[in-house]
């Protein structure tokens, strides 16, 4: 490479030239240091208000292990798609599998519901602004022991200062169908913050940990506050791998001792 610039570039000043040859390492890898925007499980709860870029797409999967406290551990795997549709406008689809599913309704957690979304980036983030963002689902019964459709409202912020982003999530979701000591309309509110590590600039994993706080899907049940780290790491030019970790510390006698996942998304 280097013979061929002074071929090609005979008049090039030394100085010029060493700091070309300096920049060299880092033009491969430039367009790979950005990590993909958060979504909702990929590998925390946490998601921030950038949506997907326009005509971008991709696709996760992962595996989730949950050990409950007094009941029987859960597990299964969940799948979601992303398409920038529009300049600041983002469609997705997820479902997720879990096993005991009669248990986990009861819960509030689905198994093979499927939730179409979409996400609307209200305003750009500036220095007197966070980013907005405004994001709809609604969650169809198409699973094992489903009871209704079910609608979801997110208002996003997120917030950058440097390598460290911050950001808020307030939820709302009204369930289409209820049993006796169900709770129709359930809330939940999420702060948290990513920041990225590596060495030279580069930019290639993100940090990433929250805090969550939910209504009981049970009426008079105890709030529920959740804890949750995790790791993305890009491995390859349009590859992520991620794994995330939380506990629940408070809520009924079944809730999750410990949560793990680990996933794989792929960006077109």
């Amino acid at each position: 490479m280097i013979a061929l610039l002074r071929r090609r570039c005979p008049r090039i000043g030394l100085t010029a030239r060493a700091l070309l040859f300096a920049l060299l390492p880092l033009i491969a890898p430039a367009a790979a240091q950005q990590l993909s925007d958060l979504e909702p499980e990929r590998p925390v709860e946490l998601q921030d208000a950038r949506p997907i870029s326009f005509r971008a797409f991709s696709g996760s999967a992962d595996w989730t292990y949950t050990v409950r406290k007094d009941a029987r551990d859960d597990y299964g795997p969940g799948f979601s798609l992303l398409y920038g549709l529009a300049r600041r406008l983002e469609v997705g689809a997820d479902v997720r599998y879990v096993t005991s599913p009669r248990s986990n309704a009861r819960r509030g957690i689905s198994s093979g519901d499927l939730q179409l979304h979409a996400l609307y980036g209200i305003g750009t983030e500036s220095t007197a602004l966070p980013a907005l963002a405004l994001r709809v689902g609604v969650e169809f019964p198409t699973g094992l022991h489903s009871k209704g459709t079910e609608l979801h409202l997110a208002a996003l912020a997120t917030r950058s200062l440097d390598a460290v982003r911050l950001h808020a999530n307030l939820l709302w979701t009204r369930l289409g169908a209820t049993e006796t000591n169900e709770r129709r309309d359930r809330f939940e509110g999420i702060a948290g913050l990513d920041w990225t590590v590596g060495r030279h600039g580069r930019t290639d994993t993100l940090l990433v940990t929250d805090a969550d706080v939910r209504s009981n899907p049970v009426i008079g049940g105890n709030p529920i506050l959740s804890i949750e780290a995790g790791v993305r790491r890009r491995i390859g030019s349009q590859t992520l791998v991620f794994l995330g970790a939380g506990s629940a510390l408070t809520g009924e006698h079944d809730r999750a001792g410990l949560r793990l996942r680990a996933g794989l998304t792929h960006i077109y």
